[in-house]
């Protein structure tokens, strides 16, 4: 009994011992970050999921459907993710977002993703400054484009002339901004910005307003395009062979989405075997999607594709 219990005892001086290395070496256990897929019901018509900061008062940013994401927590009924054209967190509703990309899985209590609970919103956040700004026209223009994010490639709204905008944050050689029709955070060229109506003024580092540094889009993906979104996808048979077995596992398949919601050119990317590669391939055959935008128009796209196979 004396050898069991010094045993016991090693054992958890280890263990402890372990933790508080990592502790004092600045590091900590680091929960896992499963990928999550942008999910968009038939009734969304593939309009964009919107994105919020913590306690959801106003929307900054939109996410695509079908966008892969990292989710890092569960916040009640919010997630908590780090979308890939970010680096910081942000919050979106927990329906929005699957744990596979071709038909919704929540990511429930099973999902390993850890619950911390609902957001204490009550108390009061401390907000920087925003300052009025005005749009500058340069010469034969008569509005601003302005876009989603530094990293955009095509833009998302226009601005008229001497329109008034509230300026949140300098980033690089862009303005974040803000209208009084739409609260969603847009980005425009700082020298389309003045600090003046009368004369243009740039929001340089005595105007007060954050610098939060330029967002590195080197190994972004192009945010001109969005992704297909699948519209009907159709279940895969089992072969008798597999079911004899009791297979269970996910098909991975690379296709190509055409221009008018079909696919082609299919491959399997990581296979089960019994027969079930094939069957995937059928049943993708058959999937249909709306396709990849490309400024608005319809463009092929190679994606890659999962197919389920469980017995219940």
């Amino acid at each position: 009994m004396k050898s069991v219990l010094l045993f016991v005892a090693v054992f958890c001086v280890a263990t402890a011992g372990s933790v508080l290395s990592q502790v004092l070496g600045g590091q900590s256990p680091v929960a896992p970050r499963p990928d999550g897929f942008v999910f968009c019901s038939d009734h969304d018509n593939g309009q964009p999921v919107p994105l919020y900061g913590r306690c959801q008062k106003r929307q900054i940013g939109s996410l695509n459907c079908g966008e892969k994401v990292k989710v890092v927590a569960r916040n009640g009924d919010v997630l908590r993710i780090i979308p890939a054209s970010e680096r910081a967190p942000r919050f979106v509703d927990a329906a929005a977002i699957s744990r596979q990309p071709d038909k919704f899985v929540p990511f429930d209590n099973d999902s390993g993703v850890p619950d911390r609970g609902p957001i204490d919103c009550s108390a009061a956040i401390e907000r920087r400054p925003w300052v009025d700004g005005f749009m500058v026209c340069a010469p034969g223009q008569n509005s601003v484009p302005a876009y989603l994010s530094q990293c955009s490639h095509s833009s998302s709204a226009s601005l008229a002339c001497g329109e008034r905008v509230t300026v949140r944050a300098r980033r690089g050689d862009m303005l974040q901004i803000s209208t009084a029709t739409n609260l969603q955070a847009h980005v425009a060229l700082a020298s389309s910005v003045s600090q003046r109506p009368d004369k243009f003024v740039p929001f340089d580092d005595a105007s007060g307003v954050v610098d939060e540094g330029a967002h590195d889009c080197g190994n972004l993906p192009d945010r001109s395009i969005t992704a297909p979104h699948a519209i009907f996808v159709p279940e895969p048979e089992y072969t008798d062979q597999a079911r004899k077995k009791k297979i269970n596992g996910t098909v991975v398949v690379s296709l190509t989405v055409t221009v008018d919601g079909t696919t082609r050119e299919i491959k399997v990317v990581k296979g089960l075997g019994y027969g079930l590669d094939e069957k995937a391939v059928e049943a993708v055959s058959r999937w249909k999607f709306s396709p990849a935008l490309k400024d608005g128009q319809p463009i092929e796209k190679e994606i890659n594709a999962e197919v389920s196979f469980y017995l219940y």
